[in-house]
């Protein structure tokens, strides 16, 4: 699938910046199932200063904001061909080991909630895929997505006792089970063609689950399906913050406004 992809975050502030700093993981990698055909980052009101990998090989942009500005624009236009995997990555970053996916992180430590939820497969004969897709199953039974139900600080133990929340709490309720059972789990953060959709306001968030002899496979909790041909991977950690496609800081000012429009189209 030959995908197009158009990504404008606009961020507007109520006071004049004295400085402020951006690190983007707008920035997608070639592997088995995804190939860069054009990619360009343009930064409105900062300079892109260098580019480096971070502590999980993902492709980073550091970003300085202009002194005095009140509006900050960052376009991506490019364009990718991708294959359908059934979900199967194999070993798509050899530098980075999958036993470090096994640590808990603040945002995905479970309490007594979802360990209580896991017990039953605590013990179980069912294989350890079989294990990814009932849980997924369960998740995807019990959790609503609503917007705006929860926010990028809420951990994986309170969106599950809501039973409410966004692709993002999806992907840590399902990352936090799993690792309380063993496994070594990543985050992943992308876009994904929507069908029917022309525009959308936010990335996409799902999971990867190291399963031996396959090695990484995708599980996106939130639509209950294997990541496909219309799916794009920007970056992955161990949490939403390792794998967040804009980050930064600011001083003197405030964020008044966000808007986002994103188009994913073949």
């Amino acid at each position: 699938m030959k995908l197009n992809i158009k990504h404008v975050s606009k961020y507007k502030f109520s006071n004049n910046l004295t400085y402020g700093v951006q690190r983007l993981r707008l920035n997608p990698q070639n592997n088995k199932i995804q190939n860069i055909k054009t990619w360009n980052i343009n930064v409105e009101g900062g300079i892109k200063q260098f580019e480096y990998f971070d502590h999980h090989h993902n492709i980073c942009t550091f970003v300085t904001l202009n002194n005095d500005s009140r509006e900050i624009v960052i376009s991506v236009d490019g364009q990718i061909t991708t294959i359908e995997n059934n979900g199967i990555l194999g070993n798509d970053k050899p530098k980075t080991k999958p036993w470090m996916y096994n640590m808990y992180t603040p945002i995905t430590k479970p309490g007594y909630y979802l360990k209580s939820f896991c017990t039953k497969w605590g013990d179980s004969s069912y294989s350890e895929l079989d294990i990814c897709y009932l849980i997924a199953e369960e998740i995807k039974k019990l959790i609503t997505f609503r917007k705006g139900s929860t926010s990028a600080y809420t951990s994986a133990e309170e969106a599950f006792k809501k039973k409410k929340g966004v692709c993002q709490d999806f992907a840590h309720i399902f990352i936090s089970c799993l690792r309380f059972l063993g496994f070594s789990v990543r985050y992943v953060s992308g876009y994904l063609k929507i069908e029917g959709v022309n525009e959308q306001d936010a990335t996409h968030a799902w999971a990867d689950v190291f399963i031996k002899d396959l090695g990484w496979v995708g599980f996106d909790v939130a639509n209950g399906i294997s990541p496909d041909e219309r799916y794009v991977v920007l970056a992955n950690g161990f949490d939403f913050f390792d794998a967040s496609p804009i980050h930064g800081l600011h001083l003197d000012s405030q964020n008044t406004s966000l808007d986002v429009s994103i188009s994913v189209q073949q």
